[in-house]
């Protein structure tokens, strides 16, 4: 061997030797790195989530986690001590059976587990642990949500109740058209159609609690890409609306100076021209129900018009699209009970071609 082979073989091993301890000290800084990381609290995580989402959901989407994390989850890992490298499917589920005990609904529990899950995954991410353990844990039942809703005759007492109220515009048009809370506050002018005769929903209002003070929400980003819709007006909800709008202006024209200018282009306000507030809506709502006797939230006035769409066989994908639920699943989750006719005339059909025939018990 020459010198210079000499020469190259040692610079080889020079780099190689170079290369190894470059390859050495990631490990041992990946291994410092793990051990940081299982000294984490999971509770610390948990607010470095929280702080995080906040760019990414609405405001009352992210006061909502906030409720949930602050006020439970976190409080809970921070009194025991939980590290993030202690966390297993069998301490979220002592957590989940814990609150279950404590009074919270299964479908409750179940939200906070979305948000714990949200947070593990946050840390697989940015290499703080190698697996989800909210993946494996087994989550308490729940009951599957089944709406109330009004009859005809019962919808007809109540908007005869509250004909003269400011109530009554967002309780006909969410019975009708089957409107969210937020949707059909969130209702402005420029949102109906005279000519084409529609009502496009597109903007929502909503109550958002930040701080500890009631705020609300103006958004153009509806609550799924399914919500946002057009739907063709009905002849009945079509004339009440131009009879509103000719109303709100004759109104506005004759109380210029104490009518309020901020919400000139909403639908649902009162006489002096202020927009419901949510809180109000509901409140008013309730005790109107409680006074007739009647069992039916606000929202409920949503399956009021579901459930008569599907008792008069409109099918489950049409109710669905003008629901703007964000897949059939919802629809059909939630309107089960209502397709036993559907089931009856099948039985009423088997029953008509096997009347004929020779059967004996």
């Amino acid at each position: 061997m020459t010198i210079e082979e000499l020469i190259d073989e040692k610079t080889k091993l020079e780099k190689l030797v170079i290369q190894l301890a470059g390859e050495n000290q990631q490990l041992k800084d990946e291994l410092a790195d793990r051990k940081r990381a299982s000294e984490i609290l999971f509770a610390d995580l948990l607010e470095t989530w929280l702080h995080n989402k906040k760019m990414s959901v609405k405001a009352n989407t992210y006061e909502a986690y906030c409720t949930q994390v602050n006020h439970h989850i976190v409080p809970y890992f921070r009194s025991k001590g939980t590290m993030l490298s202690q966390l297993t499917p069998a301490v979220l589920e002592e957590y989940y059976f814990t609150k279950l005990q404590s009074g919270l609904s299964g479908s409750t529990i179940r939200k906070h587990h979305s948000n714990i899950k949200m947070a593990l995954k946050f840390a697989v991410k940015n290499g703080l642990t190698d697996q989800n353990a909210a993946l494996l844990a087994e989550l308490p039942s729940c009951n599957k949500f089944c709406g109330n809703f009004l009859s005809t005759d019962q919808f007809d007492l109540v908007l005869s109740k509250i004909k003269h109220t400011a109530i009554y515009t967002p309780v006909f048009i969410a019975g009708t058209m089957g409107l969210r809370r937020s949707e059909v506050l969130g209702l402005r002018w420029s949102d109906i159609n005279f000519e084409q005769r529609t009502m496009c929903i597109q903007h929502t209002v909503v109550k958002c609690v930040k701080n500890h003070k009631t705020m609300l929400i103006f958004s153009d980003v509806p609550k799924t890409r399914s919500s946002r819709r057009t739907l063709p007006l009905p002849d009945s909800v079509y004339s009440y609306l131009e009879w509103l709008k000719h109303k709100q202006c004759l109104s506005y024209a004759a109380n210029r100076s104490s009518y309020s200018r901020q919400y000139l282009q909403y639908i649902c306000v009162d006489s002096k021209g202020i927009l419901i507030q949510p809180d109000e809506l509901s409140v008013r709502y309730i005790r109107l129900m409680n006074e007739m006797h009647l069992r039916c939230r606000f929202h409920d006035l949503r399956h009021t018009c579901a459930s008569l769409l599907v008792q008069h066989g409109v099918p489950m994908k049409a109710v669905s699209a003008w629901l703007g639920h964000s897949s059939l699943a919802v629809t059909s989750d939630i309107y089960t009970h209502l397709t036993f006719q559907e089931k009856l005339n099948v039985a009423n059909t088997i029953e008509d071609y096997m009347k004929d025939m020779n059967v004996s018990p």
